[in-house]
This record gives structure tokens, C-alpha cells and sequence, in this order.
């Protein structure tokens, strides 16, 4: 755990993910999904991670969660690899999967969109950042979802 710890940290001094920084803890990491998740490693290091579960909204569709990686670990495929392990376990539950995103995560949107995620909705957050403002967030969902099944995730105002 203190690996995975510290590579959060990384990742929170360089993209603000988690936005808040109170949420940069062992119990954000570990709060309440009650799904699974997978840590990506490299040799003894741990460079990721990304957790999944059921939505409060769909039983029959999971969400992704706390998707990150080390930024000393990226441009190695590691995001890409935990993202095929989602997408693959989703298929196996033959559940869709969504996943929320932060607009200001440039980076993370372009690696979704070229693994053909598509955006399915999004919404300003009722909470507010460290800055004040509330964030806006884009809902993304899988290519192997069935495009007619989308469903609304979060709590905030559609943008659309």
C-alpha cells in the first residue's frame, strides 16, 4: 500500500487527480467500491492503478475508478493495459462500462478517445474544487458498449 500511496501522490503533485488534495489517502484508495481493482507494476514498482464496480444508477453496468499512473511510468502503455483489463472484465461480466473524467484531463480524454471511447454526456459538479469552482466533467463510455444503453453517472447539472 505504500507504493500505490506514493504514486498517487505523484500523480496528484503533476494532473490534481484526485482533484482534492484530502482525498490523496490510503481510505480514498480503498473507500467503499465494493468491486475490484488491479495495480500495474514494473518489476518491483508500482507504476498504476484502476478499480472498478457496479454504478449506483445501472446494476448491469460498471464504472471505472481511480485510473492513474505514475508520471515517471507513462508513454509505456500502462494506462493502456488497465484500461484493456477493465474492458476485458467487463466483457466477461457482459456488463457495460462508463467512466468520468475531469475536462482538464487533456491527456487522459485523448488516450480514451484512441482506444474509441466516446462521449456519452457530462455535467458541472455540485462539489468544488480547491479553486473554488465546479469542475466540469465528461462521461465516457466503452466501443464495446451497446450504444443504446447510456446512463447518467454522478451528481451536477448536464452540460448538454
Amino acid at each position: 500500500m505504500p507504493a500505490l500511496l506514493a504514486a498517487l501522490k505523484a500523480t496528484h503533485e503533476v494532473d490534481k487527480y484526485p482533484v482534492l488534495p484530502n482525498h490523496v489517502t490510503r481510505e480514498w484508495l480503498l473507500d467503499g467500491d465494493d468491486g475490484m481493482a488491479w495495480v500495474a507494476e514494473d518489476g518491483t514498482d508500482v507504476v498504476g492503478h484502476v478499480a472498478v464496480a457496479e454504478t449506483e444508477e445501472d446494476p448491469y453496468s460498471l464504472s471505472v475508478h481511480r485510473l492513474f499512473v505514475r508520471p515517471t511510468a507513462r508513454g509505456h502503455g500502462v494506462a493502456s493495459a488497465l484500461l484493456t483489463t477493465v474492458e476485458t472484465y467487463s466483457k466477461l461480466l457482459r456488463q457495460d462500462l462508463f467512466l468520468e473524467v475531469l475536462s482538464h484531463n487533456v491527456d487522459a480524454i485523448r488516450l480514451y478517445e484512441s482506444r474509441g471511447w466516446y462521449r456519452a454526456g457530462g455535467y458541472t459538479a455540485v462539489w468544488t474544487g480547491p479553486e473554488g469552482t465546479h469542475p466540469e466533467i465528461n462521461l465516457y463510455a466503452s466501443p464495446n458498449n451497446d450504444r443504446s444503453h447510456v446512463i447518467r453517472l454522478g451528481a451536477g447539472r448536464p452540460t448538454e
